[in-house]
């Protein structure tokens, strides 16, 4: 295929541009609504701040009265920032439901899938230790190039008792069914994460890779995939879904890479436009990367 990203860009221009257009308004309307409201808090805290400054100059403390002033001067102005950052989680959640979806047609023909689907492949994928609860917030479906590609935002939670369970694991996972198979189990950690398995360790001959990943396979078949070209895919997808930590398990014709993340999906920004196709280079970004991945491991 293609220019993938040009392929995204055109579907953006005919298909979901007009769509967005009476978001953008909103979004408009919001940032006014949200500078003029934080502007009227942001008045009434300095008018605080400068009878408290008088106050002080005047030599007459107040043990009462100085700290109402101080109390309600940092809850306007507090009030003023706080203002900006609900805004900003109020319109990334509407961006998320409403113009992620429209993302997920071009290229691969994503489709949304039943949540806590397919459990048994990231019990298989040996990349956890046991979980008791697995929470999808959002799985999609799409093929592309022979591949089955599922992506979850997901969060597993430790197997321990009581009401409140620890979490284990929350961000993205991407599993993809390769139409070809290997007749192994390889198992990639980045060095900040635990490893869980009593494969043989293997290192690559490539200095960047064994700096930050630990490599381990059932045996020595079918690891020649792991060089250079996959090493550079693999770090975009990392960069891409802006991981803490990665993990990956390529185990028969199954590849399954879970990803740690403070934000799982990609977040709007409210001072980006939406009519603009570049704002929009970090969701096209994570389905390009994957397609990339498939692409390399299904190379003849």
């Amino acid at each position: 295929m293609g220019n993938k990203k040009e392929i995204y860009y055109q579907y953006f221009e005919k298909k979901i541009k007009p769509v967005v257009y009476d978001l953008e308004v909103s979004r408009c309307k919001l940032i006014k609504k949200t500078f003029l409201s934080s502007l009227i808090f942001f008045i009434v805290g300095c008018f605080f701040a400068y009878l408290f400054i008088l106050v002080l100059l005047s030599g007459k403390f107040n043990p009462l009265f100085f700290p109402v002033l101080l109390f309600l001067m940092y809850t306007f102005i507090i009030k003023g920032i706080i203002n900006f950052i609900t805004a900003g989680k109020v319109y990334n959640n509407t961006f998320v439901e409403k113009v992620l979806p429209l993302f997920l047609v071009p290229v691969a023909n994503f489709k949304a899938w039943p949540k806590n689907h397919n459990t048994d492949n990231i019990l298989d994928s040996h990349l956890f230790h046991n979980f008791d609860e697995r929470d999808d917030k959002r799985s999609y479906f799409g093929f592309y190039n022979r591949t089955n590609i599922i992506i979850s935002e997901t969060e597993l939670t430790m197997p321990v008792k009581g009401d409140v369970k620890p979490q284990l694991f929350n961000g993205t996972i991407i599993q993809l069914e390769l139409e070809k198979s290997i007749n192994n189990h390889v198992i990639m950690f980045s060095k900040n994460e635990k490893k869980y398995n009593n494969y043989r360790q293997f290192n690559p001959n490539i200095d960047e890779f064994n700096r930050y990943l630990y490599v381990f396979a059932k045996n020595e078949d079918c690891i020649n995939f792991i060089n250079n070209d996959f090493w550079q895919v693999i770090k975009k997808i990392a960069a891409a879904y802006s991981a803490k930590s990665f993990s990956l398990s390529y185990k028969d014709n199954v590849v399954l890479i879970a990803l740690k993340q403070k934000c799982p999906m990609p977040f709007g920004f409210l001072f980006k436009s939406l009519m603009s196709a570049k704002t929009y280079d970090e969701i096209i970004e994570r389905f390009i990367v994957i397609y990339d991945l498939i692409d390399l491991l299904n190379k003849d």
